[in-house]
């Protein structure tokens, strides 16, 4: 999916005559950022609970989605 997102990025980044690099992360990276957004999403939603919160139970959910992704991500590329 990432690879799609950036080929059409730079199609669009073509037609606009604009030059910019977009990264390509390896898995190694993909794997550390979903650990991490999975912990931070985790902790969101204990400090929301605690606190009553509901933007962090929406922030702490968000995270943890895109945590789910790019394990998706990771096993597509396999």
């Amino acid at each position: 999916m990432l690879t799609e997102i950036n080929s059409t990025l730079n199609k669009i980044n073509d037609s606009l005559n604009v030059n910019v690099a977009l990264p390509t992360p390896n898995d190694e990276r993909l794997a550390k950022a979903s650990t991490i957004n999975l912990l931070l999403g985790t902790t969101a939603i204990c400090y929301g609970l605690m606190s009553k919160k509901k933007s962090y139970y929406l922030m702490g959910g968000l995270s943890v989605l895109s945590a789910w992704f790019l394990k998706e991500e990771i096993g597509q590329d396999k």
